[in-house]
């Protein structure tokens, strides 16, 4: 081979490098939050913020109506491949510290809301059933791998609704930080005190993911236990059962009358029996629900059975009237659960307060 020849022959073999390289770097599964992006986490970091030791991000996270939320709290790096639900191998050495954190005996006891969160690019809708579907996968694996009671997890996803404070999302990186799964401490639930107290009835029984989306100003929020809706606000229910069942939504106005959001034909063609782990959305998207011109104190009520209730609208109406006890239900912090002695056993219920004026 003289020299002419071996020159041509290192050109094409560098070429042929870089052509084999260039595909790699199309190939490679995308992650929506780089390794980098976020520091990551160690058992008793996280136990430390959800004991609340420590406060979590910037201290405390701001919410709806400059509200906030000073529940304990971190936020843990875990990846996802690009636009789906799939948990990277990278993240699972993350979600192993999780599980060893949650089953320190000092959390035993503690129900956990994993909450999915998104950046701001995208349709609101998308990001939303996106951010659901991961916070889903997160629970599913701490269940399914891990050996985590499922009545102490709720997954729930707030899509781009609530960001960072003082984090930009113009670079790749403030979007990075914002693409984030939260776990929350809510404190003891009684989904695990009843349990110990009444197994035959409880153990196993039904329970319901409710999120209640309103949109003002042209953006949605999460409807939050005492916030203010007027009749300018529109809002949608969204709610995920565990299992297949009955579930009944109802909005008990001011003098406690009960307005069927679900089942209603007028609202979603979707009926009960409902199926297990599958999303209701009430209204469909672009679709919202409007309140009437009569302000007061008003409640959303969910009621769920694995068996066909005989009046639901009844037991709602009822349980207005009854206080909130220690129960918690529900992705909001305050939402209340009640065990109202007339219920049946296995009824589960969730309570969610407003203020319409």
């Amino acid at each position: 081979m003289n020299a002419l020849t071996r020159a041509q022959y290192r050109s094409w073999a560098l070429a042929a490098v870089v052509a084999l390289a260039l595909p790699m770097r199309a190939w490679a599964q995308p992650s929506d939050s780089p390794p980098q992006a976020q520091e990551e986490k160690s058992a008793e970091d996280i136990l430390k913020k959800l004991l609340g030791a420590e406060r979590g991000i910037g201290g405390m996270r701001a919410e709806e109506q400059g509200t906030t939320n000073e529940q304990p709290h971190v936020a843990v790096p875990i990846h996802f491949t690009y636009n789906s639900a799939e948990i990277t191998p990278d993240s699972l050495p993350q979600l192993d510290r999780v599980a060893q954190a949650l089953n320190d005996p000092r959390l035993r006891s503690a129900r956990i809301r994993i909450e999915g969160h998104t950046d701001k690019l995208g349709s609101d809708a998308y990001n939303l059933r996106l951010s659901q579907q991961r916070a889903d996968a997160v629970k599913q694996f701490l269940v399914t791998k891990k050996g985590i009671s499922a009545s102490r997890l709720i997954a729930t996803g707030y899509g781009k609704t609530r960001p960072l404070p003082g984090v930009s999302q113009d670079t790749e990186a403030g979007r990075a930080a914002t693409r984030r799964v939260e776990f929350v401490n809510l404190g003891a639930g009684a989904s695990v005190a009843e349990a110990s107290e009444r197994p035959a009835a409880q153990e196993g029984a039904l329970t319901v993911d409710v999120t209640v989306m309103y949109e003002k100003g042209g953006q949605n929020r999460v409807l939050t236990p005492g916030s203010v809706l007027t009749p300018n606000d529109n809002y949608r229910v969204t709610f995920v059962p565990d299992r297949s069942g009955y579930v009944y939504v109802y909005q008990i106005d001011s003098t406690g009358k009960a307005a069927p959001v679900f089942p209603n034909p007028g609202y979603s063609a979707a009926r009960n029996p409902v199926q297990g782990k599958q999303r209701y959305m009430v209204p469909p998207e672009g679709k919202w629900l409007m309140l009437d011109q009569h302000p007061g104190e008003e409640e959303i009520v969910v009621l769920a059975s694995e068996n066909e209730l005989a009046d639901p609208k009844v037991m709602a109406e009822r349980m207005r009237g009854s206080p909130l006890d220690s129960t918690m239900r529900g992705p909001a912090p305050s939402a209340r659960g009640d065990v109202v002695p007339e219920l049946p056993p296995g009824v589960f219920t969730y309570r969610l307060p407003f203020q319409h004026r």
